[in-house]
This record gives structure tokens, C-alpha cells and sequence, in this order.
């Protein structure tokens, strides 16, 4: 729910209540990951988002106070409301940022987690930073947690940036609050070639503008890329990467960590590493049920194949992630006709068969809100249904190794197409027949021989 500050001084909560302030506020996933740590928790709460202008903040603490049970605060907030609370948590006051304020015996606190969700990415990759150099880009909030964590953690922090005296001020603000801290400021020729961290805390890559990046190669000794970016979860520093001995993390785990780190400190909540996996794993679908609408104005997320790739297996935990309906095409038809697939193809032939998926794949496609669409092994062959297809579905292809489709397929009884003497033979002659059509039919292509990981490569291929 979002609310203006008009209808936030009316509003009466039924149930326990927090909030998050900000100005302007737009799309924000806060509520959405908010009431999925609250369902995690077994809480009964509500979490609503509040656009509060810049010269309304006291009177909406003041507001939030008597309503709510406590509140997060993004741009321009966090260092604004500092002045306006009764206390301060030594990190928060450090860095002048202030992300969730909590409400005890009639007294606001404020904290910073989202130094707490960085520290937590860290640590989740296995990522150590004593001793080590580490390339920071950029010198806004996010670079002061960033850079603040680091020097904490007892590396040695380069900064840079378009804007040398800012990323002076920066390294100047770090060193002041902690004064043993190692911290430079350096050009972009000055990057340490034993660089063994680089952190990005700019906005260069994010969305619509995906293809710049604050550098345009990394330090040979790379070993770990965070990004802050999650929009898009690989962004086009973290593909600069040699995925073999670099490891690169988005910010999306970061954004969860700092949700549920504030809900710990607001009612002492606890929660799984299996919980906070499966939040992440439904944040990424959001995503990019997020991006198939803005980027490429498509209504629909379509997955072909070839036959035992796992389209269907893939799909429907593509379709639960996402929250789209699942339809997979092959019983789609079934449904419809009243026949299996191979009694389809015993009583009337393939190409009657091919005449089916064309008409259905056109009616599904036209009538679907939106939805996730497993399509045929065959489905591609026909151009018509590529271009039907294409008008508002976004055409994955899950390249899945042979060896894997094999293993897929060895118990399987209904692919008449494979009907044959020498069934391993004939799967191969197909594969290889088609894989060149699925290849220049596809928008994207995915492929990994582990099930869940397709499944996360398919939701950030998007």
C-alpha cells in the first residue's frame, strides 16, 4: 500500500503497522519483502509506504510515533531524521545514515541495516577482507556502508569516482570515525593490479541504461565483484568476471538481509538461512515479472526446448516464483481434444498435431494476462508460432546438455517421435537437427545441467 502523507495523517491501522518513508517513493519492493518476512515469522503485521516530503518528516515521525510500531527510511530521509530521534546506534551515527528507526518506552532509536545486509553478503559468499585491497566505486550513502563495513573488517579501502573531492570527503568522513582505518583515494590508473574486491556503489549499469559500467576491465586479481545493483541482477560490471575464479553477488541478497535485520531489531525476529533463501528466490521472480513488463514490454515468459530439457519441471517453478499461472502446452492440448499426445499422433498424423500447437499457442498467448508457457520440443519449428509467440511472450531457451536430456528421457514412454529401433540414435539425430532453430528462435538462452540452478539463471537471464 502506498499512501501520500495526506492519507497517512488519516490513516487508522487495524493490526500492528510499520512503514517506510521516502520521497519520491514509485516502485518500491519494501512491502511486498516486508510481508514476506512477516509470513516467515508467523507475524500478524502490515507494512505500508509512505511519500513524505523532505519539510514533513518530523511531523510524519511524530505521526509514526503514535501509529505505527516502527519505520525504514530511504532518500532523502536518513541522514535528515538523525537530529529528530532520542537515540542513535554507533554504526548509524558513524555514517550519518539512519534506515530504521525503532520505537521503545515511548523513545526513537535509529539504526543503519543496511550495513548489516552488506556484511551478510559477505559473509554468505565466504568472502574475507582482513588484509585485503579493496576497490571502492563511488562515494554516495551506499559507498559509506560499503566502505565503513570494509575498513571495519580491517582491508585496505581505494576509493574513486568521476569526482575526486568527493571521494575525498569520503575517505576523509571514514578515517575520522575510525582513525587506524587504511583508506585511499585513487584514480582509475591507480587501481591497485592486486585488487582482491571491488565493490560498486554507483548506479552506472542499472536500469534502462544496463549497458555502462564504472569500469571496463576489473584488477587481474580479482576474486569477488559486488554490485549494489539489483535491476539488473547481472549487471554489466559483474560480467566483466571470469565466472572460473571470480565470484560476483547484485544487491538483491543485501536488500533482504537489511529488510529482515530490521524486523530483529523491531520485535527481536529470527530467521532461517532457509527462509531467507526462499524470500530471495520469490524477490528474484518479482524482479523479473518487473523487468518483462518494463524492459520488454512482454506479458508472458515462454520456455522451449527440446524434448526432456525440463521445460515443464523448470516452469512451474519459474510460474510459483513469479506468482504467473503455469500452462504447459503438450496438456494444454490433451485437455482440450480429450487425447494424449500419442494417441494424437497414432490417429492423426504430426502434422495435425503441429495445426493444434499453432492454433493454441495463438489463443493462449492473446487471452493470458500473463503467464509461464512451456511450449513442445517441436513448438519453434514453425516460424508463424515464433512470430505469434514473440508478439507478447519473452522466448527462453533452456539449452539443456545432451547428456542430461538423455538421462531425462531414459524412462519416458510417450515421445512418439522416438519410436524407433535405435531410440538413442534418433534423439541425437533430432537434437542435433533442431538445436540450431531453438538457437535463432530464442531471446535468451539458459543452460546449466542442475535443475535449481536454471531455474535461478533462467528468473536472472530476464
Amino acid at each position: 500500500m502506498l499512501l501520500s502523507f495526506e492519507e497517512f495523517e488519516a490513516f487508522q491501522p487495524t493490526r500492528e503497522t510499520y512503514a517506510l518513508f521516502g520521497y519520491p517513493l514509485g516502485h518500491t519492493m519494501s512491502p511486498a519483502l516486508h510481508h514476506a518476512l512477516f509470513a516467515a515469522a508467523s507475524r500478524d503485521a502490515d507494512y505500508i509506504a509512505v511519500t513524505v516530503p523532505p519539510e514533513l518528516l518530523a511531523d510524519a515521525l511524530a505521526l509514526a510515533r503514535q501509529k505505527l510500531a516502527g519505520i525504514n527510511l530511504t532518500i532523502p530521509h536518513k541522514k535528515a531524521v538523525i537530529p529528530l530521534l532520542d537515540a542513535v546506534d554507533q554504526s548509524a551515527a558513524d555514517l550519518s545514515s539512519v534506515n530504521t528507526v525503532a520505537f521503545r518506552d515511548g523513545k526513537a532509536i535509529g539504526f543503519n541495516t543496511d550495513i548489516l545486509g552488506f556484511a551478510e553478503s559477505l559473509e554468505r559468499d565466504g568472502v574475507s577482507l582482513r588484509g585485503k585491497k579493496v576497490l571502492l566505486l563511488g562515494y554516495g550513502g551506499a559507498a559509506a556502508v560499503m566502505g565503513y563495513h570494509c575498513l571495519c573488517e580491517g582491508a585496505h579501502l581505494f576509493i574513486t569516482g568521476r569526482n575526486p573531492e568527493k571521494a575525498q570527503a569520503l575517505c576523509n568522513h571514514l578515517t575520522r570515525v575510525l582513525p587506524s582505518a587504511k583508506c585511499t583515494v585513487c584514480t582509475r590508473r591507480q587501481i591497485p593490479k592486486d585488487t582482491a574486491v571491488v565493490l560498486n556503489a554507483t548506479p552506472l549499469g542499472m536500469f534502462p541504461r544496463e549497458d555502462k559500467t564504472p569500469l571496463y576491465f576489473l584488477p587481474r586479481k580479482t576474486v569477488y565483484v559486488f554490485d549494489a545493483i539489483y535491476n539488473p541482477p547481472v549487471t554489466a560490471l559483474m560480467k566483466l568476471a571470469n565466472p572460473r575464479r571470480t565470484k560476483t553477488r547484485d544487491g538483491l541478497f543485501m536488500l533482504v538481509m537489511q529488510a529482515a535485520r530490521a524486523q530483529t531489531i523491531w520485535y527481536n525476529a529470527q530467521f532461517s538461512d532457509t527462509a531467507c533463501e526462499s524470500i530471495l528466490r520469490r524477490m528474484y521472480g518479482q524482479m523479473a515479472v518487473k523487468r518483462l513488463h518494463d524492459k520488454y514490454h512482454k506479458r508472458h515468459i515462454v520456455l522451449c526446448g527440446f524434448m526432456g530439457s525440463g521445460k515443464t519441471t523448470v516452469g512451474r517453478k519459474v510460474a510459483r516464483l513469479t506468482g504467473l499461472p503455469f500452462i504447459d502446452l503438450d496438456r494444454y492440448i490433451e485437455e482440450q481434444t480429450g487425447m494424449s499426445i500419442p494417441d494424437l499422433f497414432a490417429q492423426h498424423s504430426e502434422p495435425y498435431f503441429r495445426d493444434l500447437e499453432t492454433k493454441y499457442i495463438a489463443e493462449l498467448t492473446a487471452q493470458q494476462e500473463g503467464c509461464v508457457l512451456s511450449l513442445g520440443g517441436g513448438a519453434v519449428l514453425r516460424p508463424e508460432n515464433v512470430a505469434t509467440i514473440k508478439q507478447t511472450g519473452l522466448l527462453i531457451l533452456l539449452d539443456t546438455p545432451f547428456f542430461r536430456i538423455i538421462k531425462n528421457l531414459s524412462h519416458s514412454t510417450n515421445r512418439p517421435l522416438l519410436e524407433k529401433e535405435d531410440k538413442l540414435a534418433e534423439t541425437r539425430r533430432l537434437y542435433q537437427a533442431r538445436k540450431p532453430v531453438y538457437e535463432q528462435a530464442a531471446d535468451l538462452r539458459v543452460r546449466s545441467p542442475r535443475l535449481g540452478e536454471v531455474v535461478e539463471r533462467t528468473l536472472k537471464s530476464i
